[in-house]
């Protein structure tokens, strides 16, 4: 029996039919991604980096508000971001031998042809044909 890390599992199907929303909210998250980074906002920090100034009282730029709320819509569907820059999309699934594996994802792909285990990562991608 395998141990099981997600409350969460896709099915291939339930994986596909998320892909529009995943479309549309990852082109926003990296448009602001890019906008945050070229006024010295580091999003994984949540603040300015050294040496930028912002012009407001604001510590938290409307841009990065609605970053995050993209990013929780996501994350509260279970689904894991694996890479904002590069479109890299996981989703928890469970293989007919029962190991948790993520199905694989990235954005300029058409749709979802890899898998790989929890530990492999993107290097480890298999063809969702041995699924």
């Amino acid at each position: 029996m395998f141990k099981v890390h997600f409350d969460k599992h896709f099915t291939v199907d339930e994986a596909r039919s998320r892909l529009p929303m995943l479309r549309r909210n990852l082109r926003e998250i990296q448009r602001i991604f890019k906008e945050l980074k070229e006024i010295g906002f580091d999003i994984y920090n949540g603040k300015y980096k050294p040496g930028f100034n912002p012009d407001t009282l604001e510590p938290h730029p409307y841009p990065y508000r609605r970053f995050l709320n993209l990013v929780q819509k996501i994350l509260g569907e279970g689904i894991q971001i694996k890479s904002i820059e590069k479109g890299l999309i996981d989703f928890p699934a469970l293989r007919s031998t029962g190991e948790e594996v993520f199905l694989c994802w990235k954005s300029d792909e058409d749709d979802i042809f890899y898998w790989h285990g929890l530990e492999e990562g993107f290097t480890g991608r298999q063809p969702i044909g041995v699924f």
